[in-house]
């Protein structure tokens, strides 16, 4: 796929209501939906705007929380019916019941379920709502053998020390595919939950070992120079973006269309470059400036501008942005040295 033309993944924010407050929240949800969401009609406008791509790309139903939209399996038949795969990403909390999981999983390759702890304590203490931790293991239960499961976790200093137990748990209850956000000071996260690079490095060593050994599909959000340990540990050279998804980040591939039609590169990377109610997605990705530079690693700054993996990484740009406020800076975060 040509991901200069076409993305590879286009994220749809249903909602930014959430009976959560998890202290990371790059959406600032809160308990009550917005007005002025996407009504129906509008959702099947999207729909078909994603039409216009040569490629269909994958849709990520997310939110908030989708299931505080009460016509939820309405929107994912508008996208089924036009015949794109969709996956979808939930929280732990009481309005996912075993029926509502049924429905959805008949409609979805994907469901992604968060678990950020391999305890409650750890766990309901980051989602701020004591019993989530207990509700994501009942939703995971749920969903198990019916379609395609994935874990979200997204770590920081409150759960660095965790990783190796959440692996561990993973593991007893045979998950498959573990997506790893590494924290982005945006939303309701700060720099007080970032992590330093030496528990970067820690972390992308210690995700390398679980990838060498099989048995568990390891993916990173936010943490691109995680293509460069995989790279360099399988020594695939020469370093250039390939099939597999190298180098797929932060617009380039990327699309996040908010809740009431904002498009951004990506939902940590708040650079509004139109609105669907006005403008065209297909025009907006390849001809906006921001795209544009955003595919583009030779406009990149700092040491990732320098850096002989910027095809296949080219850092953060949601984490340049919210530390520098420039979004071709070099990611702080990176713990290579050029």
């Amino acid at each position: 796929m040509n991901f200069l033309e076409d993305p590879v993944i286009v994220f749809y924010e249903v909602t930014r209501a959430c009976l959560l407050s998890c202290k990371h929240c790059r959406a600032n949800a809160i308990p009550r939906r917005n007005p002025m969401e996407l009504n129906l009609k509008e959702i099947s406008s999207l729909a078909d705007q994603l039409l216009e791509f040569n490629v269909k790309p994958l849709v990520v139903i997310t939110g908030g929380d989708p299931l505080m939209r009460d016509d939820i399996i309405e929107i994912l038949d508008i996208f089924k019916d036009r015949g794109f795969n969709l996956a979808i990403s939930f929280s732990g909390t009481a309005l996912a019941t075993e029926e509502k999981m049924d429905d959805i999983a008949m409609r979805v390759k994907n469901i992604a379920i968060s678990l950020d702890g391999s305890n409650k304590a750890i766990h309901d203490g980051f989602r701020n709502v004591e019993g989530t931790f207990e509700k994501s293991l009942e939703i995971i239960n749920y969903v198990k053998g019916k379609t395609s499961l994935q874990i979200n976790s997204t770590i920081g200093k409150h759960n660095i020390k965790d990783i190796e137990n959440i692996y561990d748990l993973l593991k007893k209850m045979d998950i498959k595919s573990w997506d790893l956000f590494f924290l982005v000071p945006t939303g309701r996260a700060t720099d007080i939950l970032s992590l330093e690079k030496n528990e970067v490095l820690y972390a992308l060593n210690f995700l390398y070992q679980i990838h060498s050994s099989g048995g568990m599909r390891i993916k990173t959000t936010e943490a691109p120079f995680y293509n460069r340990k995989k790279v360099e540990g399988e020594k695939k050279l020469p370093v250039t973006r390939d099939s597999n998804g190298l180098g797929v980040t932060d617009g380039r591939g990327t699309i996040f269309i908010s809740h009431i039609g904002e498009i951004y590169p990506t939902g940590f990377l708040p650079l509004n470059t139109g609105n669907v109610r006005k403008d065209r997605i297909a025009n907006v990705y390849r001809n906006s400036d921001i795209f544009i530079k955003l595919k583009n690693p030779e406009f990149l700054k700092g040491k990732c501008g320098k850096c002989s993996y910027k095809e296949i990484c080219g850092g953060s740009r949601a984490r340049a942005y919210a530390t520098t406020g420039d979004y071709l800076e070099e990611d702080p975060a990176c713990p290579y040295e050029v």
